[in-house]
């Protein structure tokens, strides 16, 4: 089930959000194996950068609020959260100091967000999934929201995949 993108209000929240949705992007790996340029930062056939491509989607979700988890020592990724002023404090970043831990520090740091926030259900996205639209997102997010089912996932090939919905109840 898919909303109408309607443009973000002064304040960035856009209408059709649900109330106590935390979207985090996980974005604070060190990307070791592609090579002298980070991934996220590579562009796309239009100059826009694979990180901002995958926070547009997920901004123009329904998700409440989007949360960015960043490394420490990459200040180029935390700068293209400042190209994004439109979303107001629907937007905000969160520094992972452990990230050199791998994944699951930045899982931790998100989990420690949606309880502070506190929200109701966690939308886990991969900021390397540029691809993933914007209409598959809300689906994951109202179909969690619908079913209060503890966890929601998509699926290719009938196997669970990112990016997933966990309820926080």
């Amino acid at each position: 089930m898919a909303i109408p993108l309607m443009p973000p209000t002064q304040d960035g929240t856009r209408a059709g959000t649900l109330a106590g949705t935390l979207a985090i992007v996980l974005a604070a790996g060190q990307s070791s194996r592609t090579g002298a340029q980070h991934k996220l930062l590579a562009p796309d056939a239009t100059g826009c950068p694979m990180l901002v491509r995958t926070l547009r989607n997920t901004l123009h979700s329904a998700a409440a609020h989007v949360l960015v988890l960043l490394p420490p020592n990459r200040a180029e990724l935390a700068e293209l959260t400042h190209a994004l002023p439109e979303y107001g404090t629907r937007l905000s970043t969160h520094c992972v100091t452990d990230a050199a831990d791998g994944l699951s520090a930045s899982l931790r740091a998100g989990v420690r967000a949606a309880q502070a926030m506190p929200a109701t259900s966690l939308l886990v996205c991969l900021g390397d999934m540029p691809l993933v639209p914007t209409h598959l997102l809300n689906a994951l997010l109202y179909e969690q929201h619908t079913t209060q089912a503890p966890v929601v996932a998509a699926q290719r090939h009938n196997k669970p995949g990112n990016p997933v919905v966990w309820s926080t109840t």
